[in-house]
Formats: structure tokens, C-alpha cells, sequence
């Protein structure tokens, strides 16, 4: 069960919530995605094959699932330090207003689920994300709409949601059968985009206190019960980094007591892994524990990316290696 967090902003008390329905109805643990969305894996299905109700329901309680026909569509990425450290302007109204107008719209139901809405603060972090459409500030009142890879028109902050979202629109009526804005038969010109955009310098997140906010790593994107349990009840974000950022003023040690990583040079920096086996029946090999026999090794100065078969799902989108996990016969 993926659950949507648009701009990776945790409703107050939901991640708590869900950690509980993960040990009632799921594997325990609560996994963060690359689009800093939330996922439930190994769910125990009931008796007619479906997911139970009582998960569903603790969901909804949870504030997790406010449009049940627009759920798969409510992807929106944005710069998880907004408004509490560095960047131009501070989006988070902006993901409110252009979540709000993207459930609110029947015809956008039909955007395929993987397509993905950006806003950057100015800070380069989610530019140098592979979205479908991106809003990327240019100071605290305009910004330059992102069309796939094409430079688009530069509007005001206040003109941003309702942009992307009649882009968004054009989108579902040519689409066809394409996921992205990039397949279309001219790479998004049919959008508005023009020349090739500038690409972005390779983001890293920063970890540790950052202004007024505590940024931290989850190694291998698994929250634990322990983990949710140190955490605060509010003011959560998830990032596409598989983190989180925290209010200021949250303890370091008590977090890395509990197996979150604060420092920047942390091997976990540089390696990742999708789920793999026994998780994914498409795998070859247990992902997850050569990841960290590669991490308690800490020999490597680049960025690898452990994978249980070819499709490499989760894989970042920074320049890195692939390492496959196979079984041993």
C-alpha cells in the first residue's frame, strides 16, 4: 500500500498511526519511497483477498487518504527544507493549493500514477529531479515552470498551481497511452516548453541541525517501530531521499540511538536498494543485506545502488552503480 504525502508533509500524528497498522495488518515497518511517499509492505489480506478494513479505515483516520479517486494522482515533490532553512521562498502553501485544485479536478483522475508534480524553493534540489512538471522559484514572488526537460514560461508564485495544473490537464487530453511528459512526441513543446532547460548541479541533502530544522537519513528507507516512536507527533517531512526532517530541537543522539543516520559522511549516503527478495517476488537476491555488508565494508566513495533484478526500481537519480543481489544456489 502506497500512501501519497504530497511535498512530503506528514499530517500531524498520521506517521505514528500508520507504524501501529504496520505491525496489526502489515511487515512491521513503514518504508519511505523515492518520491518521499510512505508505503506498507507484506500486508495480510483477509479472508475474501482483500486488504482488511480496519487498515483502510485507520488510513482515512490518518488524514492519508483525503480523495480516494485521486489518490494514485496526488504526486507532488517539493524542497523538504522550505520555509525552515536556505532556499528563495517557502512552497508549502503551494503544495497545499495545488494538491487541493489537482483532487478537485475529475479530469485529472486520469493522469497516469506516475506522473510527477515538482516545486523548488529556488534551492536546485528538486529540479534535479526527473519530474513531469516543475515550478523552480526564481525569488520570493516569480518562478520558471520546468515542461519535462523544456524551459517553460515564467509566472508569478501565485499563478504556479493553476499552471501546472492546466499543463497537467493538456497532458491527460494528448497523452494517449505515454506516462511522462517527456514521451510525448515532442518531449513537452506540446506544453508550452521551448529549448532544453538548464541542467541542475547534482543535489545532496545535507544532514544533521540545518537552521530550524533536524535533518535525518533512514537507512535503507525502513522506519521501525522504535524509530516512529522517537519521533515527534508533528511537523514531520518525508524527503526523496528516504529521510526526514524534524522540528528543531530534536535530539541527535536519542535519533541515532535508535538507528537514524545525522551525518553527511555516513556510508548510508551513498547506498540504497530496492526492497528485494523475499519482498519482491521479481527479485533475485536479498537486496537489503548486501547492502549492508557493502555499508559495514565502507570502502566505497560512490554511489551504489543494490538491485534484486534489472529494473532497478528505486534507483536514484544521480549518477551511480548497480550492484545485483543473487541468490546463492
Amino acid at each position: 500500500m502506497r500512501l501519497r504525502v504530497p511535498g512530503g508533509q506528514v499530517p500531524d500524528g498520521a506517521l505514528r498511526a500508520l507504524s501501529d497498522a504496520a505491525i496489526a495488518y502489515a511487515d512491521g515497518d513503514v518504508h519511505l519511497t523515492s518520491r518521499g511517499n510512505l508505503q506498507l509492505r507484506g500486508i495480510g489480506l483477509d479472508e475474501c483477498g482483500a486488504v482488511p478494513a480496519g487498515l483502510a479505515e485507520v488510513v482515512t483516520a490518518a488524514g492519508l487518504l483525503p480523495s480516494a479517486s485521486h489518490e494514485r494522482v496526488r504526486n507532488i515533490v517539493a524542497s523538504p527544507l522550505t520555509g525552515l532553512a536556505g532556499g528563495l521562498t517557502d512552497v508549502r502553501p503551494l503544495v497545499r493549493e495545488l494538491d487541493a485544485g489537482l483532487c478537485a479536478d475529475p479530469v485529472l483522475a486520469d493522469l497516469p500514477g506516475r506522473f510527477l508534480f515538482g516545486l523548488d524553493d529556488g534551492r536546485g534540489d528538486i529540479a534535479a529531479l526527473r519530474c513531469d512538471l516543475t515550478a523552480v522559484a526564481l525569488d520570493d514572488g516569480t518562478a520558471r515552470i520546468v515542461v519535462g526537460g523544456l524551459a517553460g514560461p515564467t509566472v508569478r508564485l501565485t499563478q504556479v498551481p493553476e499552471t501546472l495544473l492546466r499543463r497537467a490537464r493538456r497532458f491527460v487530453e494528448i497523452r494517449e497511452s505515454v506516462w511522462h511528459v517527456r514521451q510525448l512526441p515532442r518531449a513537452g513543446a506540446e506544453l508550452g516548453g521551448t529549448v532544453s532547460a538548464p541542467r541542475p548541479p547534482v543535489f545532496t541533502m545535507p544532514y544533521g541541525t540545518i537552521g530550524d530544522a533536524v535533518s535525518v537519513m533512514v537507512p535503507l528507507g525502513i522506519l521501525t517501530p522504535t524509530m516512529v516512536a522517537a519521533l515527534p507527533d508533528s511537523g514531520v517531512v518525508v524527503t526523496p531521499w528516504r529521510g526526514l526532517i524534524l522540528p528543531s530541537g530534536s535530539n541527535l543522539v536519542a535519533l541515532r540511538e535508535t538507528g537514524f543516520e545525522t551525518i553527511p559522511d555516513s556510508p548510508w549516503q551513498r547506498v540504497t536498494a530496492c526492497t528485494g527478495a523475499p519482498g519482491c517476488s521479481l527479485a533475485g537476491g536479498d537486496t537489503r543485506a548486501l547492502a549492508r555488508r557493502i555499508v559495514a565494508g565502507d570502502t566505497t566513495d560512490s554511489r551504489i545502488h543494490v538491485a534484486g533484478c534489472e529494473r532497478a526500481c528505486g534507483a536514484p537519480h544521480s549518477p551511480h552503480r548497480l550492484v545485483f543481489a543473487r541468490s546463492t544456489p
